[in-house]
Parts: structure tokens; C-alpha cells; sequence
């Protein structure tokens, strides 16, 4: 045991004789050796790393809209100039309204009537209106009696019939004298009527007789003629009287008076019932319908009105006023130009390799030329679907829109948008100029110097990189000393 003891301690000072020996001799060379040429180097250190993308743009504002009239006419008033802040809804400038203001004041009278009249449709009766329209309907009930009660009594139809009566009699009798002027017959003596054996009749009574026989007929003066003349007058006496009997027993009243006092009853019962039951659903629906037309007539007549005024659809600044008052507006450019100034964008162009890596809400800082000292901030808030291609170059629009900024921005300055589309904070981070990739294996090598002539390269992990700068992930650490060197100076294998 104390033999194998003896031999370890001398193989320990061995070996520690020969290690010594080549330090020694690694020292003498690296004295003999020139020294490096060290082109560049940093330190290792924690920072904040940022990508970007950048592009420029010319400040819009938020909103800008031509306005223009919607009807033809002279200009009679313009309210507003250059420069002037106005709301939403102010009339800017007038033309000339006359007419079609008339026909507005039309319109709204006639709507008026036909509201009215819905209301009475609509509205319960009142009592005095209830009472007025049963007075009228008891008047009209009266005047219906009236007219009614003027027909041919029992007594007027006697007289007419007796007055026909009468007059067949008379015709009777002229056309009995006419026959008997026309055939006379022989004197009768009564006393030969006589039955047998009345002996008793005195003769003073049997010759009356013969005398009354005898004054019934005719002498033979009288003239024929006048016998027919008064038949003929007969005749159309019987015809007078029967035709005043027939329109006596046709005559019930005033057919006329009568027929307008039923109508007059009649519509003051309708009147009455309407005001008792209310409108029916057709009138109703009548009085509906006018008073829609009456409200679209209105709302024309008024739109007529409106299409000769300017009036802003938003509150902003006149940024241009064409219009001059007694002539017309002009057919080529817009009346007046409007500009909402309460917020303002950028419009940049992405090329298309870059716009995989932006979106909607991104923090973007801006430069503008006419403020060198002030940086802005804003975001991304549009990016569009469709490209621009000019050529070969395909782009995408992208708009930037500005936060509220108490800066003195206008229309039209030029801005440079830098859209922060990533960041890191807090980590290691190199310089890429010191970075080696290898493009055959696509590694990363950074040449880490270990003393004053000493150097060796390192592979590193990389993670985020922008233009300028790399997160190293792993492989050296923080306050390591890096260097750019020539490379045909530097053997990877062997070191320096």
C-alpha cells in the first residue's frame, strides 16, 4: 500500500511538471506572436429591442367632404367663410326659396284641414253637438210630415166622383134628344096602356099623362146641328171629369217636396249616428288616407325647401367657399369644402413583405419635417385588403391615425410613420455587425475575446432581430466582450 502511494504522488508532480511546462511555452509564444487586429467590439449588455417599419405619408384630416346644392337657383345668402367652424346641421348658403316656400305654406295649411277633420272623426261627441244634431234631425222629421200631408182628402175624391157622374148624366141626356130628334114616334094615349077593366082611372089624370108624354118630345124645329154640338160638348165634359177623378185618386202629395224632405231626414239621421256611433271604418280609413297625403305632401314640399339650402352634415372648418351671392353655384368644383379637423390620419404604403407582420392597433411614432423636436404618437387603424401595383412593386395602403396632439398639425405636412410591430425589454442584445451567420447551416457565431490577444468564436441562439440589433438567447453571457475582427486573421479551430 505505502509502495502504490508513493508512485501516485509522483505521477501528480509529473504530470503538474509537464502542465507547467506547456503553459510556459504557450506563454512564450503568445508573447512572440503580433498582435491582433481588432476592428470593433462591445460588451454584452441588457437593453430593449425593438422592429419596425417605416414609411411616409402627408397628413389628412379626419374628414373632408365637397358640398354642393341639390337644386338650381341664384345665390341669395352665404353665411360662413373661410376658416370658420360650423355644427352639424348649420345652413352655410341659401338660393333663392321663394317659391317653393309657397308651396310649403300650402301644404302645411292643407294639413291642418285634414288634421282637424281626422280629430272630429276620432274625438267623442260633445253634448251640444249631440243636441244639434237631433234638433236637426227632428226639423227634417217635420218638414218630412209636412211635405206628406198636403195629398187629397175623402172629401175632394166625392166631389170628383159626383162631378164624373154628373157629367155622364148630361151626355145621357143629349144623346136621348138626339135620337128621339132623329126617329119621332107617334102620340101614345095613356088610356090605351091601360089594363082591362081599370075604369076607374079619372080621365083628368089620363090626360096629364098624355101632356107630360108629349112634352118629351121634340118638335120638329129644333136644328139637328145644334143637337150634335151639344153631344160632342158632352162628351168631352165626361172625358174632363173622369181624367179630374183619375189624378184626384193618383194625387197622394208634392212628389218633389217630399222627396227632398226624406233626404234632408235622412242625412240628419246619418249625422246623428255618426256622432253617437262614431265614424264607420271606411270613413275611417278615407280620413287616413288624406291625412298621409296631406304629411307626404308636407314632407316634399319641405325636402323642395331644404334642396336649396347648404347645410353641413358635420361639425368642422370651411376649408373652401366657391359660392358668390346673386350668382349661381358653380357646375365644376363644389360649393364649399369641409374639413373635420378633430383628428387626423397618415396614409403609407407597406410593401407587401412587411405587411404580414403589421396590425390594426399597433403603436406607431411619427416625425414630421415641420416639427424636427417633437415626435408624435399614434396607431394603426386600417390596413387593406387589396394591394397597389405599380410595376413590379406591390403595396399595401395602410392608415395611420394620429392621437389628439396639442402640436400645431395641418393638412398636407409630410410625416415619417415608424409602426413598432415588436418589443422587447430587458434583454441581451448584440450589434448585428458582430454577429457571423453561417449560410450553409444558418448558425450564429460571435468572436468573444477572452484576454488582451486571446480570441475564440462562440455559437450563439438568436432571437428577435430589427435592422440594427439581435436578442442572443443563449450562449454568452451578460458583460461578455465581443469583437469584429478581419476574418482571414482568425482560424476557428485553432483560435489565435
Amino acid at each position: 500500500m505505502r509502495k502504490f502511494l508513493t508512485y501516485a504522488v509522483i505521477g501528480t508532480l509529473v504530470a503538474g511538471a509537464l502542465l507547467g511546462a506547456r503553459e510556459l511555452r504557450q506563454s512564450q509564444q503568445a508573447s512572440d506572436e503580433p498582435p491582433v487586429e481588432i476592428l470593433d467590439q462591445t460588451v454584452v449588455q441588457r437593453g430593449n429591442l425593438r422592429v419596425t417599419i417605416s414609411a411616409t405619408g402627408a397628413v389628412s384630416p379626419q374628414r373632408q367632404v365637397p358640398l354642393l346644392f341639390e337644386s338650381t337657383g341664384t345665390v341669395t345668402e352665404v353665411l360662413v367663410g373661410v376658416g370658420d367652424t360650423v355644427r352639424a346641421g348649420d345652413v352655410l348658403a341659401r338660393l333663392d326659396t321663394a317659391q317653393a316656400e309657397a308651396t310649403l305654406n300650402e301644404a302645411l295649411l292643407a294639413l291642418d284641414v285634414q288634421q282637424r277633420a281626422y280629430a272630429l272623426l276620432t274625438s267623442p261627441p260633445r253634448p251640444e253637438d249631440l243636441a244639434v244634431a237631433q234638433a236637426a234631425l227632428n226639423s227634417a222629421l217635420a218638414a218630412l210630415n209636412a211635405a206628406a200631408s198636403t195629398g187629397v182628402t175623402a172629401q175632394d175624391e166625392q166631389i170628383a166622383y159626383l162631378q164624373s157622374e154628373l157629367a155622364r148624366n148630361q151626355l145621357w141626356q143629349a144623346q136621348l134628344q138626339r135620337d128621339i130628334a132623329a126617329n119621332p114616334s107617334p102620340l101614345v094615349d095613356v088610356s090605351s096602356l091601360l089594363p082591362d077593366g081599370a075604369t076607374n082611372v079619372p080621365q083628368e089624370l089620363i090626360d096629364q099623362a098624355n101632356a107630360a108624354l108629349s112634352g118629351l118630345i121634340p118638335s120638329s124645329s129644333l136644328n139637328t146641328g145644334s143637337l150634335n154640338a151639344g153631344l160632342n160638348q158632352a162628351e168631352y165634359g165626361v172625358a174632363i171629369a173622369d181624367s179630374n177623378y183619375n189624378a184626384t185618386l193618383s194625387r197622394t202629395g208634392d212628389a218633389a217636396g217630399i222627396s227632398s224632405a226624406q233626404a234632408a231626414a235622412t242625412a240628419a239621421q246619418i249625422a246623428l249616428d255618426r256622432l253617437t256611433n262614431g265614424a264607420s271604418d271606411r270613413d275611417l280609413q278615407l280620413a287616413e288616407i288624406g291625412l298621409q297625403q296631406a304629411e307626404l305632401a308636407v314632407e316634399a314640399a319641405q325636402a323642395s325647401v331644404d334642396r336649396a339650402l347648404l347645410i353641413a352634415p358635420f361639425e368642422g372648418v370651411i376649408a373652401l367657399n366657391n359660392l358668390v351671392i346673386g350668382e349661381l353655384p358653380p357646375t365644376q368644383s363644389a360649393a364649399m369644402l369641409l374639413m373635420d379637423t378633430s383628428g387626423y390620419y397618415v396614409d403609407i404604403a407597406a410593401d407587401e413583405t412587411d405587411v404580414v407582420d403589421l396590425a390594426v392597433d399597433q403603436p406607431v411614432e411619427l416625425d414630421f419635417d415641420a416639427l424636427p423636436d417633437q415626435v408624435l404618437t399614434g396607431s394603426v387603424a386600417r390596413i387593406n385588403l387589396l394591394p397597389t401595383v405599380l410595376g413590379q412593386l406591390v403595396t399595401y395602403p395602410v392608415r395611420v391615425a394620429l392621437d389628439p396632439t396639442e402640436q400645431p398639425v395641418r393638412v398636407g405636412m409630410t410625416a415619417t410613420a415608424t409602426v413598432i410591430v415588436n418589443e422587447l425589454r430587458d434583454v441581451l442584445v448584440v450589434p448585428n455587425r458582430f454577429i457571423r451567420l453561417d449560410r450553409v447551416t444558418g448558425r450564429a457565431y460571435l468572436t468573444v475575446q477572452d484576454a488582451a490577444n486571446s480570441f475564440r468564436e462562440v455559437e450563439v441562439v438568436l432571437g428577435l432581430r430589427n435592422e440594427i440589433d439581435s436578442e442572443i438567447v443563449s450562449g454568452v453571457d451578460e458583460g461578455a466582450t465581443i469583437a469584429l475582427i478581419p476574418r482571414a486573421t482568425f482560424d476557428p479551430i485553432r483560435g489565435f
